[in-house]
């Protein structure tokens, strides 16, 4: 009996994961700053790696890990023979759901944790240090719209953009470009 009902579960899961619906890609990300965020920062890029599942093919869900570096809104500073140099680094781990609207338009709702941390370069004629904080996590989320179309039956192309809403007034416009694969169909 128990070998009747291991070999039922066996099959049903293969049955369940073969008819699912996985994409996989990586992205590459322009960050915009807004409000008291783009008096510290500048426009920064980046990258993304995102996992999707559909449920069918209106909704599905999303988990994606990005990085962000963005320059910072200070000039170079000199002190005491030392020229320092800043940027904020952020690394967004987010959990997403999507809607599909019609012909891969799709709306997007993430929520998350955002994690951010500043980078000082100090040089001077002989040597280049740097110096980085420990990254602070910051809770957040954000809302946005986007299109997918298919390259091939494996694989699509999409370009989406979000409104990142972070604690903190770490707000920024997000836009990214993706390669994605279907990762049932190779």
């Amino acid at each position: 009996m128990k070998k009747i009902i291991l070999t039922i579960l066996v099959l049903s899961n293969m049955t369940i994961l073969g008819q699912s619906n996985f994409v996989a890609g990586a992205s590459f990300n322009v960050g915009f700053p807004t409000g008291s965020f783009s008096n510290e920062a500048k426009t920064g890029i980046g990258g993304s790696v995102i996992g999707e599942y559909f449920f069918n093919k209106e909704f599905s869900t999303t988990l994606s890990v990005s990085y962000q570096n963005y320059p910072g809104n200070i000039s170079q500073i000199a002190v005491q023979g030392m020229v320092l140099d800043f940027s904020i680094n952020s690394i967004p781990v987010v959990l997403g759901a999507r809607y599909y609207i019609k012909d891969g338009v799709f709306t997007t709702l993430e929520l998350g944790s955002y994690f951010f941390r500043i980078n000082v370069d100090a040089s001077d004629l002989y040597s280049s240090d740097k110096y980085s904080s420990d990254y602070q996590a910051k809770f957040g989320g954000a809302f946005g719209m986007g299109y997918r179309f298919d390259l091939s039956e494996q694989s699509a192309m999409e370009f989406d953009g979000v409104y990142q809403i972070v604690e903190d007034d770490l707000n920024s416009v997000a836009f990214r470009l993706g390669l994605l694969i279907y990762l049932d169909k190779i």
